[in-house]
């Protein structure tokens, strides 16, 4: 009977053996991984922080073109709301068509001055 209690602590012993030497084994890749993984976090977040800060110059660029067209048109006598939301969402589109514009404008007041 003392040989049946020994052998099984023994059995005992080598399972317990094993489960910590293959939990301490599998503990070592899965905080290598969390490691990677909050490497991959970090570049990321870094990367976002760089792409909002490119946004933040693009929105004031544009926000600056809006104000552009709104103050044209209403030097002109357009509708200045318009031509605010117009130069803000199609910029460079807009301005290209406020330049013709204004080259219109000027064309007709000098024929208009020549008629005179």
């Amino acid at each position: 009977m003392n040989m049946y209690r020994l052998l099984l602590l023994w059995a005992v012993l080598l399972i317990s053996q094993l489960a910590l030497g293959q939990s301490a084994s599998t503990l070592a890749p899965s905080q290598d991984a969390a490691v990677h993984e909050l490497t991959q976090l970090k570049n990321r977040v870094s990367q976002l922080e760089h792409e909002v800060k490119k946004l933040d110059s693009t929105g004031l660029v544009l926000f600056l073109f809006g104000v552009f067209c709104a103050l044209w048109a209403q030097n002109t006598g357009r509708n200045a709301w318009l031509w605010f939301f117009l130069g803000l969402f199609g910029s460079l589109i807009t301005v290209i068509v406020l330049l013709v514009k204004n080259s219109d404008d000027r064309f007709r007041e000098s024929l208009r001055v020549k008629l005179d």
